[in-house]
């Protein structure tokens, strides 16, 4: 597959990366949730929620609105600062539905380079 057409991507953290992630993962076709604080630029998504996304009492109302926007999610794209929170809120569940994956990204990652990573989670 080459394309993220009908996937749901959660792109979450505090990093300035995201918003060129979220954007370069909505131009591979995947409706995208971006999770992050109010200092990240905003960018032009699916979804944009302005949180904490580090803090994991957020992500029972993310994870329900998230779905109910956009469907069940496919991937989850998050950085350092939110990790933790990300894989307890969604680790279980792409589990659980066996595909899809968490890609941890660091700050001078590409923005290529993390759709391949999101496309090899399929």
């Amino acid at each position: 597959m080459n394309s993220l057409a009908g996937r749901v991507v959660v792109v979450a953290g505090a990093e300035a990366i995201v918003g060129p992630i979220a954007a370069a993962l909505q131009s591979a076709g995947a409706s995208v949730a971006l999770v992050a604080t109010a200092e990240t630029p905003r960018t032009d998504v699916t979804v944009h929620m302005r949180t904490d996304p580090a803090d994991p009492t957020v992500w029972d109302r993310v994870g329900m609105h998230v779905e109910q926007h956009l469907g069940p999610v496919d991937a989850a794209v998050t950085d350092a600062t939110a990790a933790a929170a990300v894989h307890a809120a969604l680790g279980a569940d792409l589990q659980r539905r066996g595909h899809g994956g968490i890609v941890t990204i660091d700050n001078d990652e590409q923005p290529g380079d993390v759709v391949r990573k999101v496309l090899g989670t399929q």
